[in-house]
């Protein structure tokens, strides 16, 4: 299994009350770490893992939010969530920059000055952005409050599913998860259908987070269930990614902008025509993804290494979840949640930053 998801002492059998500490401590401390080279702004590698540690703990503290003083942890899930939104345009800036950048070598002199004007443009914006990352992290000071997270984590209450295995309360999370991807992919393979492919990309996030949140149950059997999720959120990421910088590219007040500033119709016209490209060719791909992994295969994959508790195997059926279906002050970001990364450098995947 990753190394990165391994949590000591945590395995399938350990109790919910024991593993949840230790589980939220885990995605934590990346989050806590990174704070002076996001701070710093020039690392843009940090600015994105630290972007993806808020979200994952974000989504640890989701599942495991029954087991906690409702507003203690309230407050702690509001203060992480201020932490990505603080974080995102910064690094949505970091992904325009270099999208457009690589973009360049692919057009002729008229598409150039357009992709120069736009990351100029974009790389002022970042200035001002950085200023507001740097604001709401002096305000939270997270090296202070590292000690309050840690004491609030370390004293889960004795609530109604302490009890239960982590392996039992993960196969309940995670088939409600499941279920809403596979309800939700069949609209969004209509390609005109951006709206549902912009959903299905967050719905696949919050299923990947929730598999890495129980990582240790999966064993040997984690690798490939999660390359499978990463698969559709990194290709339906890219997707998002093209359809968001088309609609920058079509604003009319950027479009009078970039007139001004001497680019031509023309240059602009084939920015918007290469991206239109690169939309189609990822949507085939993850239309080839839809179809390599069907919905009845991946949800065994999902849920039959869950479902071997203490030397049972159970039906995949889930668990009653009535009583874990509160959710911290969540929100579904589907219109305000930022760029992730990196579009193509051309049409084969290059190693790219993991995705958000």
């Amino acid at each position: 299994m990753d190394k990165r998801f391994v949590v000591k002492g945590v395995d399938a059998h350990t109790p919910l009350a024991e593993a949840a500490p230790a589980l939220l401590r885990s995605k934590a401390k990346p989050l806590f770490d990174l704070e002076a080279a996001a701070r710093g702004g020039a690392d843009m590698d940090a600015v994105h893992d630290m972007r993806v540690a808020s979200r994952r703990l974000r989504e640890a503290m989701r599942l495991l939010e029954p087991l906690y003083p409702r507003k203690e942890f309230r407050a702690w899930y509001r203060n992480v969530r201020a932490i990505t939104r603080a974080l995102g345009p910064v690094r949505d800036s970091d992904v325009f920059i270099d999208a457009f950048s690589r973009l360049g070598t692919q057009l002729g002199e008229a598409g150039r000055r357009y992709v120069a004007f736009a990351v100029g443009y974009r790389m002022g914006q970042r200035e001002h952005e950085l200023g507001v990352l740097n604001a709401v992290l002096g305000k939270l000071d997270l090296e202070e409050s590292r000690r309050s997270f840690k004491a609030l984590v370390d004293s889960p209450s004795d609530s109604a599913v302490a009890d239960r295995t982590l392996a039992e309360f993960a196969h309940a999370e995670v088939a409600v998860r499941a279920a809403t991807v596979f309800e939700a992919q069949p609209p969004a393979l209509d390609e005109d259908n951006i709206a549902s492919q912009h959903a299905l990309r967050i719905d696949y996030k919050r299923l990947r987070y929730a598999v890495e949140a129980f990582a240790p149950c999966y064993g040997d059997a984690f690798d490939d269930v999660h390359a499978v999720l990463t698969a559709f959120q990194d290709t339906l990421g890219d997707l998002h990614d093209l359809h968001v910088f088309l609609d920058m590219v079509r604003l009319p007040e950027r479009t009078e902008a970039a007139v001004r500033a001497g680019v031509s119709a023309e240059g602009i016209s084939h920015v918007a025509s290469l991206l239109e490209a690169h939309a189609h060719e990822t949507f085939t791909d993850f239309a080839k993804l839809a179809a390599e992994h069907d919905p009845e295969r991946l949800l065994a994959a999902l849920l039959l290494p869950l479902s071997q508790t203490q030397g049972e195997t159970h039906s995949v059926q889930p668990p009653e979840v009535a009583d874990v279906r509160f959710v911290v002050g969540y929100v579904e970001e589907t219109s305000g949640d930022p760029v992730a990364p990196d579009a193509r450098e051309t049409r084969g995947h290059r190693p790219r930053p993991e995705r958000e």
